[in-house]
């Protein structure tokens, strides 16, 4: 068992309908945006920056639940990353997220030291026989922007060798720290089934809504997408590194 292993838990809860998107950019685009000790994760030369759409319920924070955790949505844009002096730990870092709640997002920023924005969210499921839909709305900058994904069941783990799974299988979530340092949390969250993505679609006014340096998302499409869902997550308490 490691030192992060020991460490109390802050969160605890089941992710449902998490929609990722990911867009496969070159890594130099991407790594001044990162902290000291970080670097693009890498997979045939190529970076990766996501946006994701996720459900949280039966919500625990610090052990305790409440009626404004019962089900909580969040949208994220995110980098797969790695620690430059140990390549194995892989995870990702939050650059912005949206949720619907202040008291989740003051949380977010008190106990993982991640950028979180309040924003009126829906996120929207609808099911027809084989075929699943899930949309996330969120309104930021005066205007509405969506993830969507369309999966078809039944969902089937992905190979050890796919994208798929390269990109579930991260075991840490980094923030910014104070004078260059950084954050990082250890996540327990086993890689999961997802279902064959048969359409997938993000309309995001990227400069208005994550800066200036992400405009040149505009008008791409992500690469691919996976549509997990559900799976149990547990996040650690964070640690500092230098």
């Amino acid at each position: 068992m490691s030192a992060s292993d020991d460490r109390p838990s802050i969160l605890q809860a089941t992710a449902q309908n998490r929609v990722i998107a990911a867009y496969e950019v070159a890594p130099d685009r991407v790594a001044p945006q990162l902290p000291d000790g970080l670097v693009p994760d890498t997979r045939d030369g190529r970076a990766f920056v996501t946006i994701v759409g996720v459900q949280l319920i039966k919500l625990r924070v610090l052990g305790v639940s409440g009626p404004g955790f019962r089900r909580v949505p969040a949208v994220e844009l995110q980098v797969l990353v790695q620690e430059t002096k140990a390549p194995d730990r892989r995870g990702t870092i939050t650059v912005q997220a949206h949720v619907p709640r202040h008291v989740v997002a003051w949380g977010a920023r008190v106990l993982y030291k991640e950028p979180v924005s309040v924003a009126p969210m829906q996120p929207v499921r609808r099911e027809r026989g084989e075929t699943i839909e899930m949309t996330y709305r969120f309104d930021v900058a005066g205007r509405e922007q969506r993830l969507r994904a369309v999966g078809t069941h039944p969902p089937v783990m992905p190979a050890p060798d796919t994208r798929g799974h390269f990109l579930l299988d991260r075991s840490w979530r980094y923030g910014a720290g104070p004078k260059g340092g950084r954050v990082r949390t250890r996540i327990e969250r086993p890689v999961a089934p997802v279902c064959r993505v048969a359409e997938h679609h993000v309309t995001v006014q990227w400069r208005a809504v994550y800066g200036e340096e992400w405009g040149f998302l505009t008008n791409r499409e992500p690469t691919f997408a996976v549509l997990v869902p559900g799976s149990p997550v547990t996040l650690r308490w964070r640690e500092r590194r230098k």
